[in-house]
């Protein structure tokens, strides 16, 4: 990044069903994580915006090295979508409140620290019944500039994260794997009678050539 702004992004597979890591990622307002962020000077959440599926998530962030705590004021929604082999993709993204042209909250306190900005989007996409795949991409812009030690030191919060989320839901590697063999199979039972497209049966015609009889042109050799 540049000055105060960074953009980091993270994949990783989650041995969770898509939609529990989805209500994972968007449930904010929970007991449990407002106990993990107790410390925050400010973290507030105002849930369906305007009748919408929205909500706006004020909260500040305390920086190392002395420097003045950050306010992030930021509108999130989600959308599901469902891919053409039935399986399902949950999108969260969020960007600065003053995008969203609603309702705008504001909370005490917030003008003896210093605004930030960030926008960005969890894309987690299914797998098996029980695993998923999780993109996080994320721009952060802390309005000035910063060593890069401590921009390093959010990167790596940022990494702590999802690591933590990958343990709370990992499972035992071989159940994994049963999971994947049979969704593929049921995935091959399911396509058996769809044609290939046209660059398909190209590619594929070009390979059943190799199996030509030994010192047949075109066959294997």
């Amino acid at each position: 990044g540049q000055g105060g702004a960074a953009v980091g992004m993270t994949v990783a597979k989650v041995d969770v069903a898509a939609v529990t890591l989805f209500t994972e990622l968007w449930l904010i307002d929970t007991y449990a994580k407002k106990a993990e962020t107790k410390r925050k000077a400010v973290r507030e959440v105002w849930e369906d915006m305007d009748g919408t599926r929205g909500l706006q998530f004020t909260n500040s962030v305390s920086l190392p090295g002395g420097f003045q705590d950050r306010l992030f004021e930021s509108w999130l929604t989600w959308e599901e979508s469902v891919e053409a082999d039935s399986q399902k993709t949950y999108i969260i993204a969020w960007c600065p409140i003053e995008k969203y042209k609603g309702t705008h909250h504001k909370v005490d306190g917030a003008e003896k620290m210093f605004e930030a900005t960030t926008k960005g989007v969890y894309i987690v996409k299914e797998l098996t019944k029980n695993t998923c795949e999780w993109t996080w991409v994320q721009q952060v812009d802390l309005k000035i500039s910063m060593p890069a030690r401590v921009l390093d030191i959010v990167a790596k919060q940022h990494m702590g994260w999802t690591n933590r989320l990958q343990e709370k839901f990992r499972r035992n590697g071989k159940e994994v794997d049963r999971e994947k063999v049979a969704a593929l199979a049921e995935a091959v039972k399911e396509r058996r009678g769809v044609p290939l497209m046209e660059d398909q049966a190209g590619v594929f015609e070009r390979c059943l050539e190799l199996l030509g009889e030994e010192g047949v042109e075109g066959g294997w050799k």
